[in-house]
């Protein structure tokens, strides 16, 4: 696995980064930076691994997000109430895990996994997992200094790539 090292991130990545975060699909990110569909895939694999990115599209979200690739916007009313496993829930999803990977983490079943994703989804106000990564950057949510969040687990750091 190599160490990531966000400080290179090209311009092409970085654009990237953005579209990821706006949610476009490889096809439509294709279209717009005149690729082929399969040079974008290989384009995000290459920088999932430069940034130690493991999984789902919403960590490059919260990436694009954190270091202000792309504007998250000002918070919209109050900063929700999270508690520890709903911020873990947050977190695991920040980190790539699919729901399969937290269920077998935390040894709940797939459905309850999706239940409490669904959940967390609609008390944040948010569509999709690339929406919650821009509302908890929003309202610093995942921040390891924002009260009742600490460094990332070990154990999620430490997957392969």
């Amino acid at each position: 696995m190599t160490t990531p090292n966000p400080a290179h991130v090209t311009p092409r990545e970085k654009q990237l980064l953005i579209l990821v975060a706006q949610g476009k699909k490889n096809r439509e990110i294709a279209e717009a930076l005149f690729l082929a569909p399969t040079s974008v895939r290989t384009y995000l694999v290459s920088l999932r691994r430069k940034l130690g990115v493991n999984g789902h599209r919403a960590a490059l979200a919260r990436i694009a997000f954190r270091d202000r690739h792309l504007d998250p916007g000002m918070p919209r009313g109050q900063a929700p109430t999270l508690d520890g496993g709903e911020r873990r829930l947050l977190r695991d999803a920040a980190d790539g895990l699919t729901l399969t990977e937290i269920a077998e983490q935390t040894g709940q079943s797939y459905d309850q996994v999706k239940v409490r994703m669904a959940q967390l989804l609609s008390k944040l106000g948010a569509e999709d997992r690339l929406d919650a990564m821009r509302i908890c950057e929003q309202h610093r949510l995942l921040n390891e200094t924002a009260a009742g969040s600490g460094p990332a687990d070990a154990a999620r750091t430490g997957r392969a790539a």
